[in-house]
């Protein structure tokens, strides 16, 4: 890069790249001088040279140093072979086999190849192949389970391989992830394969790109939440709990519930004010901005946090050993007062830290020899099987048009075709494909739901076994080629006949297996009494649930079950409800305190600006600009709108975000119990009579469901409420028997509510009186069946649709409250999803 930056104009080629995106154009422009190198490149730019040719010889020619790449070292080890010095050392080599002519080898290869050959080192090139290839079986399965299990059998069945014993040479070529292969030959206690695909997700990968993700603001709340998830965390874990609880609440950093964090972390014995300083400057108050300003030096001493914590935990986790080096690499690349972008840093990380292995996947030791291409084998042995054998669909890119590569040929720079080192590595696979006696090719005719096509090889060996040459037109030579594939090839339902698996020559008896009877997950569990499930507290939404379905219920309070919190952070309508609710909290406060009743536009928009980042900190990363615009008018008309609608009508807010706790009196079979019911009421008014009004903030897309609760008599959670504020000696007494039940739908700017006060009222067949008296009735049905053992998965339609469960429910007198399935975290566990096959 430094190069680049030097030879950087606006007439240079590579200067439009170069100012988007530095180490990518840097990682193309290497890539391309690299392939030039290989192919006996002397580094000037030849007669006729393209703008791109002329830039790449400069970036040579320049004095500033540039690592060596795997290209540069064929060249030093032939000035190595060519000096004085070594003339009389020992080689260890005396004699060198080529697996394809020599001439097919890059300039620079083939110089290599000279210089051994002149130090006395035998060259063998290849002979013309006449011997034939061995017998060829292509099995096409449908998915790779169906593949896995017929190569296990086959590999298995060694023993039974036709005139042959059962310590026949075998070897395995496997060019895809083993890991559904190796199961299959676990269950017959073989040895597994062991080859994993590579991907750059895996846990100790992901340590170094989120953490120089989440150091940067604005935060990324999902990502923070990753971090401090890690298996293998840098932060430690007591500290983590606390800020995903926090997480998990308040979606940003900086807020209450983050501070109250830090500060339980600094209260702790074992943790200490000083991590809790360490992790609030690195994770909140301290957060780089990507403007221009910030250097690679200020990068690097936010990274000597975790070259520390990582340090700690190497002797438990030696895997971090390479994290380590990465880190260092990664470090030692950017350190200096050059300035560094977030794009670059990511640039950079995907070249430090490449696609790894997962660390599970090791493979045994087997009596067969384990190989990732057909072409690596050089040995002759009896049968081979190739496990993944499809067309990777990986197209070989071309740097070079042809008036590049007629200017690199006239100096003396000849660079391969694409095709015809495709054309090489089919002619080499075919060759290696004389080794073997017999071959079987196993291919899965498709893999997480795509299709597969064949590899290019079948069609190679297929004409192998063609008379040459071939005497048809073109289409009659296509076409024979095709029915020599079709004749090699075979799928599972071939394979057995008579009760007899036979494949590539090795067969075994099968034993029909009845099928097993799949039974499903009862919506009904008996459990005998559970005495110990009796409620001593409930809120709304434990209420709900509790009515809606008993299995949820049980599964979070007494099972203690819930996602990990992690996974728990708000996002989408559930974090901007929550947003919204605080932006009318505290309008409210100041409101208040001036003694006013309605918010100018922009005291709400400065609102926003301050609890964004607190409640809604993902509204302001890259990409959601767009979003948080759209919302900033909606928010703003609804909120003045609320305030707006209070004042014209004459109600006044006592509170907004008002806890109340209070007992309940509940008849469990006959045993009246009481139980703590607490919460908090979104908007506490009162009207011109001093008769208080109850409004419930909603965030949803559609106001109509809140509607329908009203309309259907089904407001249990404004039912709550009113009686949460009655103070009579009797439920209700004190509640008046028409008191107004309201919704105040923030995104639509709209009320629902069986009050005129705020437009037309929505007719209700019941008043919160008689609400509450149902909701009571069903919460004493619900505690009756759980501590009775009976807990329903209310949402499995063996139990009846939702109008036939709401029938019943009505017919006892009990309020029915839907199931809340469409937000359960437990719908496989009950059944309702899932496959059960």
């Amino acid at each position: 890069m430094a190069r680049l930056a030097e030879q950087d104009s606006p007439e240079a080629w590579f200067h439009g790249s170069f100012s988007v995106d530095p180490w990518s154009t840097a990682i193309d422009l290497l890539n391309m001088r690299d392939e030039l190198v290989v192919n006996g490149w002397s580094g000037l730019a030849p007669e006729g040279s393209t703008p791109k040719l002329k830039a790449i010889s400069a970036l040579e020619q320049s004095r500033l140093p540039l690592d060596r790449a795997f290209a540069d070292f064929p060249l030093e080890l032939i000035h190595e072979l060519e000096s004085e010095a070594t003339a009389h050392w020992p080689l260890g080599i005396s004699q060198f086999e080529l697996q394809h002519p020599r001439g097919s080898f890059p300039a620079i290869w083939n110089r290599l190849i000279g210089a051994l050959e002149r130090r006395g080192v035998t060259v063998l090139e290849p002979s013309v192949p006449t011997e034939p290839v061995g017998e060829v079986t292509a099995l096409v399965a449908r998915t790779e389970w169906e593949a896995a299990e017929h190569t296990a059998r086959w590999l298995a069945s060694a023993g039974t391989t036709e005139g042959e014993h059962s310590t026949d040479r075998s070897a395995v070529v496997a060019s895809t992830s083993t890991a559904l292969l190796d199961q299959e030959l676990q269950r017959r206690r073989l040895p597994r394969i062991g080859v994993s695909s590579r991907s750059r997700w895996r846990a100790m990968d992901q340590i170094i790109p989120l953490f120089f993700t989440v150091i940067w603001g604005p935060v990324d709340v999902q990502l923070l939440g990753e971090f401090l998830n890690l298996p293998v965390s840098p932060v430690r874990r007591a500290a983590a709990r606390h800020l995903l609880h926090a997480l998990s609440q308040q979606p940003g950093t900086g807020g209450d519930e983050w501070l109250a964090a830090i500060q339980k972390i600094s209260d702790d014995e074992t943790l200490g004010p000083l991590v809790a300083a360490e992790l609030d400057q690195l994770l909140g108050t301290g957060l780089l901005t990507d403007d221009g300003t910030v250097t690679g030096t200020a990068v690097v001493e936010r990274a000597q946090w975790l070259r520390t914590q990582l340090s700690r935990r190497v002797q438990l986790y030696p895997q971090l050993e390479s994290v380590l080096s990465q880190l260092n690499e990664f470090t030692a690349l950017i350190d200096g007062p050059e300035p560094v972008t977030r794009k670059t840093i990511a640039r950079i990380l995907e070249s430090v830290i490449p696609a790894s292995a997962s660390p599970l996947a090791g493979g045994e030791a087997a009596p067969w020899v384990t190989l990732r291409s057909l072409g690596e084998l050089c040995d002759d042995v009896d049968t081979l099987v190739w496990w993944g054998c499809q067309d990777d669909g990986q197209a070989r890119s071309r740097h070079w048009d042809d008036a590049e590569r007629q200017a690199l040929l006239g100096a003396g720079v000849v660079l391969p075709d694409p095709a015809a080192l495709a054309e090489l590595e089919l002619s080499v696979a075919v060759n290696a494909a004389r080794h073997c006696r017999r071959l079987l090719l196993v291919r899965a005719a498709e893999i997480s739901g795509e299709p597969t096509k064949a590899h290019p090889v079948l069609s190679s060996l297929a004409f192998s076994t063609l008379p040459t040459p071939l005497p048809g037109t073109p289409e009659e030579n296509k076409k024979a080629v095709e029915h020599a594939i079709s004749a090699f090839s075979t799928t599972p339902a071939k394979v057995v006949r008579d009760g007899v698996w036979r494949l590539a020559g090795r067969t075994a008896a099968l034993t029909p297996v009845q099928p097993a009877q799949t039974r499903p997950v009862p919506a009904s569990h008996e459990l005998g009494p559970r005495p110990e499930f009796m409620p001593d507290k409930l809120s709304y939404s434990q209420l709900s649930t509790l009515i809606g379905c008993s299995m949820k219920w049980v599964l979070e309070k007494k099972g203690r079950l819930k996602v990990g919190d992690a996974q728990s952070v708000p996002t989408g309508n559930t974090m901007i409800g929550t947003l919204v609710h605080r932006v009318v909290e505290e309008l409210f406060g100041d409101l208040y305190a001036a003694n006013r009743a309605v918010p100018q536009p922009a005291e709400v928009q400065a609102k926003l600006d301050q609890l964004v980042p607190h409640y809604a900190s993902e509204l302001l990363l890259p990409g959601h600009g767009s979003k948080l615009a759209g919302l900033r008018p909606v928010i703003e008309n609804s909120v003045i709108k609320l305030f707006q609608a209070l004042q014209t009508q004459g109600v006044y807010i006592r509170a907004t975000e008002h806890e109340f706790s209070k007992p309940a009196l509940f008849n469990v079979n006959g045993t009246r119990i009481e139980v703590k019911v607490s919460g908090y009421i979104d908007v506490l008014a009162a009207d011109q009579q001093a008769e208080p009004v109850v409004i419930d903030l909603k965030w949803t897309n559609r106001s109509n469901y809140r509607r329908e609760e009203i309309t259907q008599g089904d407001a249990m959670q404004l039912a709550l409420y009113h009686w949460a504020l009655d103070d009579g000696p009797d439920p209700m007494s004190t509640v008046a028997e028409d008191a107004a039940m309201s919704y105040y739908m923030l995104k639509q700017g709209e009320f629902a509510s069986t009050s005129t006060l705020f437009g037309p009222a929505l007719a209700s067949p019941a008043s919160s009186r008689s609400t509450w008296r149902r909701s009571v009735r069903a919460a004493e049905f619900s505690i009756s069946e759980v501590v009775g053992g009976r807990v329903l998965a209310a949402g499995r339609q063996e139990l009846g649709s939702s109008a036939e469960q709401r029938d019943t429910a009505t017919a006892d007198d009990r309020l029915y409250q839907k199931p809340p399935c469409n937000f359960c975290d437990f719908s496989a566990l009950c059944g309702l999803k899932g496959d059960l096959s």
